[in-house]
């Protein structure tokens, strides 16, 4: 009897111990795996990006949560089972744990949220650099950026309209003299070599200055800031393939429960990230797919050649504002102005039109002044936002030959080509910047031997899984969230 009883207390002690052996087993191999899983980050995202997130193509054809759920069963089942057998044979350990279901629920990629992941651990990574505060002496503001550009679109109306309104008031003397000149000698007066001056068709010097810029503004941007193409990247990409402009693969969008509950990057530290990871016309990229990524992220056209085109167009609108609003102060060049528009009037015997030739005269100035700012920035020079006596380099004179006088000049003072790029990157909106840098990051690791089908809309860095395993004659579950903390 006493046999009896203490036979039923070690088979209900053997008996639970092994049930708490399972549960604890089930544990440990879960957790194994999950960390084996997190520990194929994807080596060259990491290496060029400091991203930690998991390929789950594999490099193969298909991914998602199937494909990184068999990864995670595969782990499982090599730790459940024994190396060498057991001494009255089979493979497997006291608890004879067989894995049942594995399945991942949910989990987190890179397009998430508008790319949520990628921007908490840019976040994680720029917040641990003390460079990644740089930026934060970047004191422009976003709306200072905003109210430049737009303020340039209307000065590029004005000195248009101004232009017109020029030629017109002109055309107009001039149609206008002639008729006076004509009723003159139809009366037979005599009519003053000035009065048939001022009727011919030949231009002042005003006139040619106008006419000069107006022929030079014909010209693509690029021809105009460099008088050809020749030294400008041919690298293109296509554009039907990359991952803003396709449809992308979408985890479940779960929230990350990381122990640093890193927020998203504000766009400041966005940016900076963006001037560090990728490259620009100053700074090409010498590996990539594209030699001006900033420019691409700016632009997002296929080719270097029209990613420049572009962002030169926006930095010429923004020199654009500052120039006319600098040089309509300034007593010594305005006087210049006038002094040829005033000669052009008299010409015309019209000294009412001098202050219409003068309008016209500054705002071309104050445009090629803003081709050359350009030049000066795609050259490697700086160029102050506000521009001073100094800091000014044209003459009024050059308009006669725009092609020649833009040049190699730098004032030495102000903000370089990258730095303006940072100031256009502020107004650009939060989900273009994520999706074009992620456009970017595939780019590159495509050309990477054997990762030519890489997506990062496959990639994850957080997930949820269930298993399911039968031990002891039982079934048992696991459900945890494994993540980059």
């Amino acid at each position: 009897m006493s046999l009896t009883a203490l036979l039923s207390l070690y088979i209900v002690l053997m008996r639970g111990a092994g049930l708490g052996a399972a549960r604890m087993q089930l544990d440990s191999i879960s957790h194994i795996a999950q960390n084996s899983a997190l520990a194929e980050f994807h080596g060259e995202l990491h290496d060029r990006y400091d991203l930690f997130m998991v390929d789950t193509s594999y490099g193969g054809p298909g991914g998602g949560n199937e494909v990184f759920g068999q990864h995670l069963r595969g782990y499982m089942e090599k730790n459940c089972v024994r190396k060498t057998a057991l001494p009255l044979g089979g493979g497997r350990d006291w608890t004879s744990m067989q894995i049942g279901d594995v399945n991942v629920t949910e989990g987190r990629y890179a397009c998430d949220k508008a790319g949520r992941a990628v921007r908490e651990q840019v976040y994680a990574y720029m917040s641990a650099d003390p460079a990644g505060k740089v930026i934060a002496d970047f004191l422009v503001t976003a709306d200072h950026w905003r109210g430049l550009e737009l303020s340039g679109r209307e000065w590029k109306e004005e000195t248009l309209e101004s232009r017109k309104d020029l030629k017109e008031a002109i055309k107009n003397k001039r149609d206008s003299q002639k008729e006076k000149n004509r009723q003159k000698e139809k009366s037979g007066q005599n009519v003053t070599q000035e009065e048939r001056e001022a009727a011919s068709g030949n231009p002042s010097e005003a006139e040619d200055m106008v006419g000069q810029m107006d022929s030079f503004q014909l010209l693509p941007i690029l021809w105009q800031v460099f008088g050809s193409t020749d030294r400008i990247s041919k690298q293109s990409v296509p554009l039907d393939s990359v991952l803003s402009r396709r449809g992308v693969h979408l985890g479940t969008g779960m929230q990350a429960e990381n122990t640093h509950t890193y927020p998203e990057a504000d766009e400041i530290l966005f940016d900076r990230y963006i001037y560090e990871k990728t490259g620009d016309y100053t700074r090409q990229s010498e590996d990539g797919q594209l030699r001006f990524q900033t420019e691409y992220i700016l632009c997002g056209k296929g080719s270097d050649r029209q990613n420049l085109e572009d962002t030169a167009a926006r930095l010429l609108l923004i020199r654009e504002a500052s120039n006319c609003l600098y040089l309509f102060t300034d007593e010594a060049r305005m006087a210049q102005v006038h002094l040829v528009a005033a000669a052009a009037s008299l010409l015309l015997l019209s000294p009412e039109l001098e202050d219409v030739i003068a309008r016209a005269l500054a705002l071309t100035w104050s445009y090629l002044e803003s081709v050359q700012d350009v030049r000066t920035l795609l050259d490697g020079g700086k160029v102050p936002l506000q521009k001073t006596d100094k800091s000014w380099q044209t003459q009024l004179y050059e308009l006669l030959t725009p092609l020649s006088a833009i040049r190699d000049r730098d004032s030495g003072e102000g903000l370089s080509y990258s730095e303006y790029l940072q100031g256009l990157l502020l107004l650009e909106g939060r989900t273009i910047k994520t999706q074009r840098i992620m456009d970017i990051m595939e780019m590159d690791i495509r050309k990477i031997t054997g990762c030519s089908g890489f997506r990062m809309d496959l990639c994850l860095d957080e997930f949820r899984m269930h298993a399911e395993v039968k031990a002891c004659g039982k079934t048992f579950t696991f459900d945890g969230t494994g993540g980059y903390n």
